[in-house]
């Protein structure tokens, strides 16, 4: 009796696996779409494991309507494991345990890709019965993007591994934006590579993600020419950037498509130590497009964003600019900043704000204090940026001035209070500010001499101390009109300058 249960079982597991075996082959040939050009080199079945194992699986994707190839897929070895022959006897659902693809090589041509011209979206293949997994593993992929032109890389990436848990498969399903569902992922990867623009390349050391928390390491954010090559190929004004970051990690992140809009949210981002230094070539001609407030950048992104908090520690930045021919300008610079800012987001209604707490020292040793507060969703764009800056020997800021302004500063503020208070037109600057034997020294032409003429004329004008008449602080107010086609930091800046104009003269 045992024994003929044993040969009832393996002749039934023998058949099962066949049948498998066979639909698989059917649904390689018959039910991926007519673009999809596949190919193996050999399908084979494990009878008492329930597991198919295909080789030298490729797939090629082209266009339907030319037939140029764009995507090219090769697998060393695909491994379907333990299916579940109860599942797909008796509930009529294709039910796998793990599916696991080996040494993957991806390879896609961006600008070959020719978009369909239906309106409404397709399924990726014919799904006759729902399909379950429970773990979907790709070990060590290759990656490459390519896009139009002799620099073509657009992102490479090397030794990328993911994991997928929980994937459903249905006729519901195939016809989104993501055709699956899922319960959890994740993934890790050595070196990637992002082509971020023309101009700018990403590159990540390595990152991890897991349980909806992801983290990267040694980011570097660089300028692929140099600063006087950037100045002769570019025709408008462009910054030039050199950025590296120790890490950034992103914790408890969703992200998917709500009726069709994608969304993205975060519980915490954290950028650890970031060091960057901009060049602006003021020489190069401006560029006349208007360039929008923070709010309205949120308010405008093409998907939904929601980051309930964003930290920034011990942040490096330098900031140099230059404004004449004969040298390459001068430099600000901040060092040790830490940057608190609260609801990132185009998803909160109003009065629901948008803050940001700043500390920071100035030119090495002046500490910095700012708290800027505005509300996305206001069409006004207003917002309020308060600021306190301690003790500032006059004489830092030359290595900014001299070059740039060909202005010498000597004397120290020892404390400015200020308050912008401004929408996307307008700003009006309160200002106190204590600071003692100042004076402007205005240099020649060279840039070392003193033009002691209009030195003595401007100091004419300049209060020399905050003391004079017993006054502690001297205060002010003035308004500035923003100029549109010129960045936010510009607009705090004429803001300020307005302000200290009118209170020191």
């Amino acid at each position: 009796m045992l024994l003929a249960l044993g040969v009832v079982f393996i002749i039934g597991s023998v058949s099962i696996n066949n049948i498998l075996k066979s639909k698989l082959e059917k649904f390689i040939q018959e039910r991926l779409p007519e673009n999809m050009a596949r190919a193996y080199d050999d399908i084979t079945v494990e009878f008492f494991g329930g597991s198919l194992v295909v080789t030298n699986a490729s797939l090629i994707i082209k266009n339907k309507e030319n037939g140029v190839k764009h995507t090219f897929i090769n697998v060393e070895k695909l491994k379907i494991s333990d299916i579940s022959y109860w599942d797909y006897l008796f509930n009529n659902e294709i039910h796998v345990e793990a599916i696991s693809l080996e040494n993957p090589k991806i390879v896609y041509y961006e600008d070959r890709l020719k978009a369909s011209k239906d309106t409404v979206r397709k399924a990726v293949a014919s799904i006759y019965k729902p399909i379950i997994v429970d773990r979907v593993q790709i070990k060590n992929t290759k990656l490459a993007i390519y896009e139009k032109g002799g620099d073509s890389l657009k992102v490479y990436s090397t030794g990328l591994t993911v994991e997928v848990e929980g994937i459903k498969v249905d006729n519901r399903t195939v016809v989104r934006k993501i055709p699956f569902e899922y319960k959890d992922f994740k993934a890790k990867s050595d070196t990637v590579f992002v082509k971020v623009s023309p101009y700018e390349n990403l590159t990540v050391e390595d990152f991890s993600i897991e349980n909806r928390n992801a983290i990267f390491k040694n980011l570097q954010l660089k300028t692929k020419y140099s600063k006087n090559e950037l100045s002769r190929i570019i025709t408008k004004e462009r910054d030039h950037y050199d950025l590296s970051l120790k890490s950034l990690s992103i914790e408890e992140f969703d992200f998917g498509f709500n009726h069709s809009r994608f969304f993205a949210k975060s519980k915490q981002v954290t950028l650890a130590a970031p060091s960057l230094k901009i060049f602006r070539d003021k020489l190069v001609a401006d560029d006349p497009k208007t360039k929008p407030l923070y709010s309205k950048m949120l308010r405008d992104l093409p998907f939904e964003l929601t980051v309930d908090s964003l930290s920034i520690s011990d942040a490096k930045i330098i900031y140099e600019e230059r404004e004449k021919q004969e040298n390459m300008g001068g430099s600000i610079n901040f060092k040790n900043m830490d940057v608190a800012i609260s609801n990132v987001s185009n998803t909160y209604k109003s009065p629901k704000n948008t803050n940001l707490k700043i500390t920071a020292d100035f030119m090495d040793k002046t500490p910095l204090w700012a708290d800027w507060t505005f509300d996305v969703q206001n069409p006004h764009d207003q917002f309020l940026f308060k600021a306190e800056v301690g003790q500032l020997a006059a004489d830092k800021m030359n290595s900014f001035t001299e070059p740039n302004l060909k202005i010498r500063l000597e004397g120290q503020t020892n404390k400015v209070y200020f308050t912008i208070d401004g929408n996307s037109e307008t700003s009006k600057t309160d200002l106190k500010i204590n600071y003692s034997d100042f004076k402007v020294i205005v240099l020649r032409k060279d840039g070392e001499r003193k033009n002691k003429l209009l030195s003595e004329i401007a100091n004419i004008f300049v209060s020399k101390n905050t003391k004079k008449q017993n006054e502690y602080y001297r205060e002010g107010s003035a308004q500035a009109n923003r100029d549109k086609t010129k960045s936010v930091f510009n607009f705090l800046w004429i803001s300020l300058k307005n302000a200290l104009v009118k209170t020191m003269l």
